[in-house]
């Protein structure tokens, strides 16, 4: 009878941890919506890549119109003779350079706002497992 409990209670032990899964399987709810955060993931991606080469290009036309105010104000002060002339000829670059600038300025807002990235999804246990929780230190009371 003890040789039957004994053989009964290993067989029970041995088979209890075959059951349990480490890690449960996706179902088909899970799978979706993880398909669709992919989907939005790749979106997004697009969307900002193709942001990044707006600004670029705004970057560019930019730089480029700062490039031709300077050069232009580097040939006109090699023609101006007199002080006047000179602080004319800066003001005249100084200007065309805040044009640039507000227009620059005027092209990124026009982009509007940029895109969101999504959310990956969690399982609330996945959720649970990859937060640690840590527990309240005990503080040293100052003795008497």
């Amino acid at each position: 009878m003890a040789v039957l409990a004994l053989v009964l209670c290993t067989a029970v032990n041995s088979i209890g941890p075959a059951y349990a899964d480490a890690t449960p399987s996706p179902t088909s709810d899970s799978q979706s919506i993880m398909a669709l955060y992919k989907a939005a993931l790749s979106n997004y991606l697009a969307q900002m890549k193709l942001r990044d080469l707006q600004r670029m290009k705004i970057n560019q036309i930019f730089m480029s119109s700062v490039n031709d105010a300077n050069r232009t104000a580097k040939s006109a002060l090699r023609s101006a003779k007199t002080p006047t002339a000179k602080s004319e000829v800066l003001a005249v670059q100084k200007a065309a350079i805040a044009l640039a600038n507000s227009v620059r300025d005027a092209a990124i807002l026009a982009m509007g706002q940029p895109p969101i990235e999504p959310v990956k999804p969690t399982n609330g246990l996945q959720a649970l497992d990859k937060r640690k929780i840590k527990s309240a230190k005990a503080t040293p009371t100052p003795s008497s």
